[in-house]
């Protein structure tokens, strides 16, 4: 079997998993291989060694089962990063990527010295902030795994981001008198909604809070205590705006757009 052969049996398999079946047959040919989609490319018509073949069509039945890509080559794509990822972590989504923007210009504008992420999944929001800033960054999460990989990724690109393992503000108590904005991508999704199945193999943990989609939110801002003075910036579903919206009696409430054009994030300044 050539590798055209192999791309044309890999991409018939994916096809009805994915509208990018060529592009993502060429990839994992690639991460099998360990050679750039170019060289692939190249050697289109050359023979392929059997159990690339069968570590080619094995991942590629894998993804034809529903199976995300990102966990199949290990890697996912995030603010212009290369981000290592692994199943049990969510997969950030291009959408998110404004959510940073915001975060830089708010951090520029007001001058805030200090950024925490709340349920930080793979690191990526943190790391692209620190990147692009002079604020320190803390990062949370209750999930052992994630942050296990969110810090693998932060020594992969030298990012200064300190990791405190539990939920809400709980683990950061010792440090929250420094904290300025509070930024999060946290689970919005209610209980029982339908989902792809690729999406399902993700972490429910970091999907689903409770028959509304606003568990997250309820549970969080509950600890007003601890809030008081401080900027919070966060992700939700655009079809909750409305109750977001009564979360203005602990602050002015803006909205913001993602890239395509849907309200997708609000900032609070708690009184």
């Amino acid at each position: 079997m050539t590798f055209r052969e192999l791309y044309t049996t890999s991409k018939t398999l994916i096809s009805n998993a994915s509208d990018s079946s060529g592009t993502e047959a060429l990839l994992l040919l690639s991460h099998v291989t360990q050679l750039t989609k170019e060289r692939v490319l190249l050697h289109f018509d050359d023979p392929v060694e059997d159990d690339v073949i069968r570590k080619v069509l094995d991942l590629a039945q894998l993804r034809a089962d529903g199976f995300p890509l990102q966990y199949l080559v290990g890697k996912c794509y995030f603010y212009g990063l290369q981000l290592d990822i692994e199943q049990g972590v969510f997969i950030p989504r291009i959408e998110t990527e404004v959510l940073v923007d915001i975060a830089l210009e708010i951090v520029e504008e007001e001058g805030l010295k200090v950024v925490a992420d709340i349920g930080t999944g793979s690191g990526a929001i943190a790391i692209a902030i620190a990147l692009n800033s002079s604020c320190e960054v803390y990062v949370t999460d209750v999930n052992e795994k994630a942050l296990a990989l969110a810090q693998k990724n932060a020594e992969k690109f030298g990012a200064k981001v300190c990791f405190f393992k539990g939920a809400f503000l709980e683990p950061l108590k010792p440090v929250l008198n420094k904290i300025d904005l509070i930024v999060s991508n946290p689970p919005y999704i209610p209980k029982g909604a339908i989902l792809p199945k690729e999406v399902l193999m993700e972490p429910s943990e970091a999907l689903f809070a409770g028959e509304d989609g606003l568990e997250f939110y309820r549970n969080f801002f509950s600890q007003l205590d601890l809030l008081k003075g401080k900027t919070v910036l966060m992700e939700f579903s655009p079809e909750q705006e409305d109750e977001i919206e009564k979360f203005g009696v602990f602050g002015e409430v803006s909205f913001y757009q993602d890239q395509f054009g849907k309200i997708r994030f609000f900032q609070i300044k708690i009184k």
